[in-house]
């Protein structure tokens, strides 16, 4: 375990030497400070609206008002969903394409399996070591954005709102973890570093944008006649095979139970802690399988691979 250690420290450390993940993260945190500002300036318009509404009614002497704008302060934060989802998938494809190319093209992997190094320990060090810069990033992020929210949204975030932001990001790892490993497989399986970055956006994108509208094409459409203008609307429901296409795509996961956990989605406020808790296991179980997979996999292809040996 200690070589494993010494390893997950040497990845950790050559993370942040890369530029272009130095610049994409940078790029994610300059999105959180977009992301705060536009929606608590939009809430504030909000209210602000709300308020002259109010006023201009009572000056008129009406007695019925309408209620305030129900304002949920983790919607601010709902943008995180999309940014994970994209930025984050990225950057997690960033930190496994590379894993093994450079010891593989220089001949200096064959030469660290010639010491007392054993495999299992050696692709153990480098998932640790690029986890943990995922758990410091994400870290970071959850952070950041509690400082925004009192710093720019002038909001004292809640423990529960705490609890269900820190609920996310973990979510978030999970997401994150799915294309590390898929990476961390295919720099494995293959000797091209660009072909593996390009094999691990092609998965990433049918993943997250062919399959949901696959799904969304299979739902059935509802007819739903508006009571005052009298036009009929078309309603998209699930289906069963709609759900099922759905199931399988990581990014619909996380931006399902993200909605719920940020309070973005629809009903996602009147959901019991129960019922959220619930969905969030069963979420965080459907993005763990594939990782899970995906490592063992990668161990059991590594340790196979005869031509590592030195001769």
């Amino acid at each position: 375990m200690k070589t494993a250690l010494i390893i997950a420290r040497k990845e950790f450390r050559a993370a942040f030497r890369n530029r272009l993940f130095l610049t994409i993260t940078f790029l994610f945190l300059g999105l959180s400070i977009l992301s705060v500002y536009i929606g608590s300036t939009t809430k504030r318009a909000e209210m602000r609206i709300y308020n002259e509404t109010i006023t201009t009614l009572q000056a008129q002497d009406v007695t019925t008002l309408p209620a305030a704008p129900e304002i949920r302060t983790l919607t601010i934060l709902a943008n995180l969903i999309e940014y994970v989802s994209m930025v984050g998938a990225i950057l997690a494809v960033i930190l496994g394409y590379n894993t093994l190319i450079d010891e593989k093209e220089s001949g200096g992997l064959k030469l660290i399996l010639s010491r007392p190094v054993f495999r299992d320990q050696l692709i153990t060090g480098k998932l640790l070591g690029n986890a943990a810069v995922i758990a410091v990033l994400l870290g970071l992020i959850f952070i950041f954005n509690l400082v925004l929210l009192v710093l720019v949204g002038g909001i004292l975030p809640t423990a529960g709102e705490v609890a269900r932001l820190f609920a996310f990001m973990l979510m978030a790892f999970s997401y994150m973890l799915i294309f590390l490993s898929l990476a961390m497989l295919l720099s494995i399986r293959m000797n091209n570093s660009a072909t593996v970055f390009l094999i691990a956006l092609v998965v990433w994108t049918v993943f997250s944008f062919v399959v949901p509208q696959m799904a969304e094409t299979l739902m059935s459409n509802s007819s739903v006649v508006n009571g005052i203008s009298g036009s009929v609307n078309q309603i998209p429901q699930d289906t069963a095979i709609s759900q099922a296409i759905n199931f399988i795509s990581p990014t619909w996961h996380l931006r399902n139970i993200g909605g719920q956990l940020l309070q973005s989605a629809a009903g996602s406020g009147a959901m019991s802690a129960g019922t959220l808790a619930s969905h969030a296991l069963t979420t965080l179980l459907a993005l763990l399988a594939p990782t899970v997979a995906f490592i063992a996999a990668g161990f059991t292809i590594f340790s196979r691979n005869e031509t590592l040996v030195l001769e």
